[in-house]
């Protein structure tokens, strides 16, 4: 699809949806996804021969890494799940202008499992660094804190994972999806400057 086929009502439309369903993924509950996130990643990091469990304490999950520099609890919220971003995937894919709905379906499917692994791989890589000194890091944070890699590593994950997962997806199941969203900012710009030069 060429930006000049994209029309300002259905990117309203597309916007829209992909509002809501990152909306609805946010007021879902996701005590279940919490529970199972802390439980994998907790099973992962003792199959590595790491120490770590996980519980619920009023309502609140979490997980610890014990033995290493320092123990480390950490608390797996909504946002630790990855959970909202599956909201995304959701907003990105169905809308789509493409009939084969059993092609999107394997997009939603797939993207949503690859997130859910590389957010388990996120949460071992941040409270290991946390519990152990690994350098380079160590070098530079003596005594680090959750926060101290939970922002760099999230970001990393959160613009580089999503960039892969997004073009594994459009590679070898919805080549639509790259090709409309490589278009969408131009098909944006005309449009608004096609409101603009109406007046």
């Amino acid at each position: 699809m060429e930006a000049k086929e994209i029309t300002g009502r259905y990117i309203l439309f597309y916007f829209a949806a992909l509002f809501f369903f990152y909306e609805l993924f946010m007021l879902l509950p996701s005590k279940w996804i919490e529970l199972l996130t802390a439980r994998l990643s907790v099973w992962a990091l003792n199959m590595l021969g790491l120490n770590s469990e996980y519980g619920i304490n009023n309502s609140w999950v979490w997980m610890t890494l014990t033995g290493g520099a320092r123990d480390v609890k950490v608390y797996i919220i909504r946002e630790c799940t990855a959970f909202h971003v599956w909201g995304i995937l959701l907003g990105l894919i169905l809308p789509l202008q493409v009939t084969d709905w059993g092609r999107k379906l394997k997009a939603v499917i797939f993207g949503g499992v690859l997130v859910f692994i590389m957010n388990i791989t996120r949460i071992m890589v941040t409270v290991y660094l946390t519990g152990y000194d690994v350098p380079p890091f160590s070098w530079f944070f003596t005594n680090p804190t959750v926060e101290t890699y939970h922002y760099p590593v999230s970001f990393a994950y959160g613009v580089i994972g999503i960039a892969i997962v997004i073009s594994l997806i459009n590679a070898y199941i919805l080549p639509e999806l790259g090709g409309f969203l490589v278009e969408l900012p131009d098909a944006v710009m005309r449009n608004i400057r096609g409101i603009l030069n109406s007046k």
